[in-house]
């Protein structure tokens, strides 16, 4: 599988610009840093409801002069957003607040973490069974095409931003959550082909489907 021109992902292996990365390790450490995202995104709610006794009292329209605890629940840490659609879109709360005010994103923190630490554990340490990678598939997979369908709801109202006249701050939430967006679409790629290897070989250790060339 090819994205753009100089990535190349295949069951064993990545290439980028032509060097290999194995896609066990390249797996590792996508999972953890996901999983510091997702760690991360779950302590915003447990801080929220210490401080505020509200699941998650998230506002982005602060000042910049703000207090570091201001901005921790400022910010949709799961989405990558710091401060990305208060710019182009002027909500004045986080998008989760917007759709049933952040319990479905408390949730998905506890549920995501749980399945990529299982995975983390499959991939690290317990090769076999091979369902244990199951979770952490099923809600990478889901993830990723959520943030699919949050960018395409906004692509008009970021294009028009760019479109004008763009600043540092703009630049930097605009690349912050581009580089998100892009990494969990390689990790899920990665997960998946690393998946597929390792049931190739399962099979092929069994006689059941003969195995590629690289085992």
């Amino acid at each position: 599988m090819r994205l753009l021109a100089f990535i190349r992902i295949e069951e064993k292996e990545t290439r980028f610009c032509g060097i290999r990365i194995p896609n066990k390790p390249l797996a590792i450490l996508l999972a953890l840093m996901q999983l510091s995202i997702s760690i991360a995104s779950f302590l915003q709610h447990v801080y929220s409801f210490y401080k505020h006794r509200k699941i998650f009292e998230c506002h982005s329209d602060i000042p910049n002069n703000s207090s570091l605890e201001t901005h921790f629940l400022a910010h949709d840490i799961i989405i990558f957003d710091f401060g990305l659609m208060h710019r182009v879109l002027g909500t004045n709360e986080c998008v989760a607040n917007y759709l049933d005010g952040g319990y479905m994103r408390f949730a998905w923190t506890i549920e995501q973490s749980s399945a990529l630490s299982i995975s983390l554990i499959s991939l690290m340490c317990v090769p076999k069974p091979l369902w244990l990678l199951w979770p952490g598939l099923l809600m990478q997979s889901s993830y990723t095409l959520g943030l699919s369908v949050l960018t395409m709801a906004t692509a008009p109202k970021i294009l028009e931003a760019l479109g004008g006249v763009i600043d540092f701050e703009l630049a930097l939430i605009f690349t912050v959550y581009s580089m998100g967006f892009a990494m969990n679409w390689l990790f899920t790629f990665v997960l998946w082909h690393y998946y597929w290897h390792r049931e190739r070989k399962f099979l092929a250790e069994r006689g059941i489907f003969p195995p590629p060339e690289f085992v």
